[in-house]
């Protein structure tokens, strides 16, 4: 299978090199964080299983000291996609032991590899080392580890796809901005992850079941080109993603909220309507919705009640969550900004910046679920000049 510096070839070390790169940037950055540290890795174990189809492409196979090279580990890119997610959106998250036990089957394998690597690496004929490497039940390890790999994207990506949705539930209930880089990024990766593993899942598929491996290679070409690409889209978008949300919205270890006691829940009842003057003074008087980064906490703060206590209370005294309610007066704001002559100097743009939405982005998707028009629809319906 030897096609020197084909172009298959050379897509597969140009990503390779540049996940190397990347690695190497996110490994030593400043910021030394572990979302960073796990990105890094990630990365290095997909430039390794590049390598691992290189070996065969580049007839370096038949390397005495590269034959049955230790690479097996495939198992650990579903266990480190995992634990980067876990790394964004949990709070103070920190590599503990614990986290090791989802390394530990690409443990296993990788020991198995290198001891058939070991017993082998000494001997000149091909024919021997190959005699020697089933007897060691080389192709049949790779086999279950191949498997295991499929088991373990599912499982992994499940856990992952799971994490993510209870992140945009917390944000959706706690912030009310709408643009958020994390969760875009994670949406994203969940999706080329998920192609990843579809794309693994049906090579074996066509392997095992079709006998694909004996007449082409063109499925598993396919494979490695796109984890080229995914290798670049992740060192590039990875690396210039922000260090760190400017709010605390990462959720807590993944277990609901414990209701208030009913205590609490009493006493938050006879002072709504004491606390529910306090968020439209808060609201309407001081214009707290103009800062593009209120949340949930940060105005619970400001007003000295638990977040929980001013969640139910909204939804209590107003009938819709924080996000919704905040929005209201900043669609409010835009709308009597777009009118007013004496704004007509700021582009409509600006003015959803000035009413406190954080992009444009977020600007014309809820004003127009709030009104049923765009701003710029809206302007001009106003008489809006400029």
């Amino acid at each position: 299978m030897k096609d020197s510096l084909s172009l298959f070839n050379l897509l597969v070390i140009v990503g390779s090199f540049q996940g190397v790169v990347t690695g190497a940037l996110l490994w030593l950055s400043p910021r030394r964080s572990p979302s960073g540290r796990l990105l890094a890795v990630l990365l290095v174990v997909f430039v390794l299983l590049s390598c691992k189809i290189l070996l065969h492409t580049l007839g370096l196979w038949q390397t005495p000291y590269l034959r049955y090279f230790p690479l097996g580990i495939d198992l650990l890119i579903q266990p480190l996609f995992y634990l980067y997610v876990l790394s964004l959106t949990r709070p103070g998250f920190r590599l503990v032991r614990g986290h090791l036990v989802h390394l530990g089957p690409a443990a296993l394998f990788l020991l198995h590899a290198g001891a058939v690597y070991l017993g082998t690496v000494g001997l000149a004929d091909p024919a021997v080392k190959d005699a020697l490497a089933e007897s060691l039940h080389f192709n049949l390890v790779k086999r279950v580890e191949d498997y295991l790999s499929v088991l373990s994207s599912c499982a992994y990506w499940y856990l992952s796809y799971r994490q993510v949705n209870r992140y945009r539930q917390w944000l959706y209930d706690h912030v009310a901005a709408t643009d958020h880089p994390e969760y875009t990024w994670l949406r994203n990766l969940l999706r080329l992850m998920l192609g990843l593993f579809g794309v693994l899942a049906l090579n074996l598929l066509l392997d095992q079941g079709f006998g694909f491996d004996r007449l082409y290679f063109l499925h598993w070409q396919f494979f490695y080109v796109y984890m080229a690409g995914l290798i670049y889209y992740l060192g590039f978008r990875g690396y210039h993603l922000p260090a760190a949300p400017p709010l605390p919205v990462a959720i807590p270890e993944a277990t609901p909220e414990p209701p208030l006691p009913r205590a609490a829940e009493a006493s938050a009842g006879l002072a709504a309507p004491a606390l529910k003057r306090a968020i439209d003074e808060a609201l309407a008087g001081e214009k707290r919705y103009l800062d593009p980064d209120l949340s949930l906490g940060s105005l619970a703060a400001h007003l000295g009640v638990s977040a929980a206590v001013l969640s139910a209370t909204i939804n209590t005294c107003y009938g819709k969550n924080f996000r919704n309610l905040v929005n209201e007066y900043r669609v409010e704001e835009a709308k009597r900004k777009l009118g007013d002559p004496a704004l007509s100097h700021l582009s409509v743009l600006g003015i959803g910046l000035e009413s406190g939405f954080n992009s444009e982005a977020s600007f014309y998707r809820i004003f127009k679920q709030h009104t049923s028009r765009s701003p710029a629809a809206y302007a001009a319906q106003a008489g809006r000049k400029g």
